[in-house]
C-alpha cells in the first residue's frame, strides 16, 4: 500500500517535506526552510536556533509527531535541488532519524556542505553525522528490495536540479518540486522528457504550484540573456557604476552578467557570502568555472577592500551583489545604507535581474530598498527575470507526459493548490478520486 505523509510544503510555499510509504518502508523527499521565516527571523540567524525553537517559530516543517510514529521505518532522505527551502533542514532533522542516509546531486551535496562549512563550529554541523550518497541525474540508486530511486533531469534555476522517481512494487511517485521546461538553456540540458515519458501511466505525480496561475508557458533562460544584453549594453552608463544583483543560486545567471561584463571592457566583481558558496560548489563539481573570470568574495574584509577600489573608479567596474529580495543585512542594502565604504552617485545603475518572491516581508523590503536607491538618484532596472518554475500550460504538459493515476499539488498556499487542480479536472481528473489536495499534516493513501 501507497501512502504520501505531506509533512510540510502543502499550506504555503516553503519548508517542502514529504514523505512516502510502501508497506512498512518510507522516504523522505526534501527538507527545507520556510524562507520567509528566515527573513524575518533576527536577520535570517536562523541555524543559531535550538531544534525546538525551529519548529515553534515555523521555520521547518513540524515532523515530531510523524517521527515519532514512523521515524525507525525511514530509509533515506533525498533531496530534489539545491534552493534553501528544499534542503536548509537536512543538517537539523536528518540527524533525528538514526543512521539514514541522504541522497542527492553532486552539486547538491557541495551546497549541503556549505552550509555545515559556514557553520563551523555550530551544533547543526557537529551533529550532522548521516551518510552522503551523491546520485547524479539519469541514475538510480536501490535503497531496499522495494524502493529504487531514480533521478530525472529538469531544468529549473540552479543546476543539477532533478525530478525524483520512487519506483515502488505499487507503482512509481513522480515528485516534480521544482522544474520548468527550458528549451534553450544557459547551462546544462533540456529536461530528459524521455525518461519522463517512460514513467507513463505513472502511479502518483506530486508537482510544484509556484507560478500555477501564471496561463502561460514559462519562457527560457535565454530570454533573460536578451534582456541583460539589453540593459547592460545598450544603456548609456560610461561613466556610471553599474550593479546587478540575482538571485545567489542562479549560477548560469551569473555567469551570463559577468560575460556582458568582458563585453563592455568591466571587470566584474561578486560580493556576498551566499553567491561565493553556491558559485564554489558549481565550480568543485565542474559545472563551470565563474572564478576564472571574475573576483569572488564573501566576506566582509574583501568586501570592503574591493568597494573602496571600485568608488575610485567606478566605470571600470560591474558588480554582482546579493540583496535582490531587499534583504536587510545583504550586501546592496548596506551598500545603500553606506554600512559599507561605498556611495552611490547619480545615475549609477542598479539592475534587478529577479523578481520579488510573493511574500509580505519580501515586498516590504524591495519597497524599502527601491526608496532608499530613488532618494539616491540612482537609475533602477525591475524585473529582468523569467522564472524557474512551470506555468499553467507546462503543468498540463507534464500531466499529459507522465499521465499519471493521481495528482496531487504542493508548493503553495491554498490558492495556488485550488489552481491546480482546477487543472486537473479540466483535464478529466476528479477532485477527491484522483486529484487531491493535502495540507501540512495529513497523509493520503493511494488505492
Amino acid at each position: 500500500m501507497l501512502k504520501i505523509h505531506a509533512i510540510g510544503g502543502y499550506s504555503q510555499i516553503g519548508k517542502n517535506m514529504t514523505a512516502i510509504q510502501y508497506d512498512d518502508e518510507i522516504v523522505i523527499l526534501d527538507c527545507g526552510f520556510w524562507m520567509e521565516k528566515v527573513i524575518g527571523f533576527e536577520n535570517g540567524n536562523a541555524a543559531d536556533l535550538q531544534l525546538s525553537q525551529l519548529y515553534k517559530e515555523g521555520i521547518i516543517a513540524d515532523d515530531r509527531q510523524f517521527r515519532r510514529k514512523y521515524g525507525k521505518n525511514v530509509k533515506a532522505f533525498i533531496i530534489s535541488h539545491a534552493h534553501l527551502d528544499h534542503l536548509a533542514a537536512i543538517p537539523m532533522v536528518a540527524p533525528e532519524y538514526e543512521k539514514v542516509p541522504v541522497i542527492a546531486t553532486p552539486f547538491t551535496v557541495e551546497v549541503l556542505s556549505n552550509l555545515n562549512r559556514e557553520r563551523g563550529k555550530n551544533k547543526w554541523a557537529k551533529r550532522f553525522k548521516n551518510k552522503v550518497i551523491k546520485l547524479n541525474a539519469g541514475s538510480s540508486y536501490k535503497i531496499s528490495k522495494n524502493l529504487k530511486v531514480e533521478f530525472i533531469y529538469a531544468t529549473h534555476s540552479t543546476p543539477q536540479t532533478v525530478m525524483i522517481a520512487l519506483h515502488t512494487p505499487g507503482g512509481t511517485i513522480l515528485y516534480a518540486n521544482d522544474f520548468k521546461f527550458d528549451e534553450y538553456p544557459a547551462i546544462g540540458r533540456r529536461t530528459d522528457y524521455d525518461a519522463l515519458r517512460k514513467l507513463a501511466p505513472a502511479k502518483c505525480l506530486i508537482s510544484d504550484t509556484t507560478r500555477i496561475n501564471r496561463e502561460s508557458k514559462t519562457h527560457s533562460e535565454s530570454i533573460v540573456k536578451a534582456m541583460l544584453k539589453d540593459v547592460i549594453l545598450w544603456t548609456e552608463n560610461k561613466n556610471n557604476l553599474i550593479v546587478v544583483t540575482t538571485f545567489a543560486s542562479h549560477i548560469s545567471r551569473i555567469s551570463t552578467i559577468v560575460d556582458f561584463a568582458k563585453d563592455i571592457k568591466r571587470e566584474p566583481l561578486i560580493l556576498g557570502r551566499s553567491m561565493s558558496n553556491y558559485i564554489m560548489a558549481a565550480e568543485r563539481c565542474g559545472i563551470i568555472d565563474i572564478s576564472a573570470r571574475a573576483q569572488v568574495w564573501g566576506y566582509k574584509g574583501p568586501i570592503i577592500k574591493n568597494l573602496k577600489k571600485v568608488m575610485k573608479d567606478r566605470g571600470k567596474y560591474l558588480l554582482i551583489v546579493t540583496g535582490h529580495q531587499g534583504e536587510p543585512d545583504a550586501v546592496l542594502s548596506r551598500m545603500t545604507r553606506k554600512e559599507l565604504p561605498f556611495e552611490f552617485k547619480k545615475d549609477d545603475e542598479v539592475i534587478f535581474a529577479c523578481e520579488v518572491i510573493p511574500a509580505p516581508i519580501n515586498a516590504a523590503n524591495r519597497a524599502h530598498l527601491e526608496k532608499q536607491l530613488r532618494n539616491l538618484r540612482v537609475r533602477i532596472f525591475k524585473d529582468v527575470h523569467v522564472s524557474g518554475h512551470a506555468s499553467r500550460e507546462d503543468h498540463r504538459d507534464l500531466i499529459n507526459i507522465v499521465k499519471p493515476k493521481h495528482y496531487v499539488p504542493t508548493h503553495g498556499g491554498m490558492e495556488k493548490l485550488a489552481s491546480a487542480i482546477d487543472l486537473a479536472v479540466e483535464m478529466g481528473y476528479k477532485f477527491g478520486e484522483n486529484a487531491h489536495i493535502l495540507q501540512d499534516g495529513q497523509t493520503l493513501e493511494l488505492k
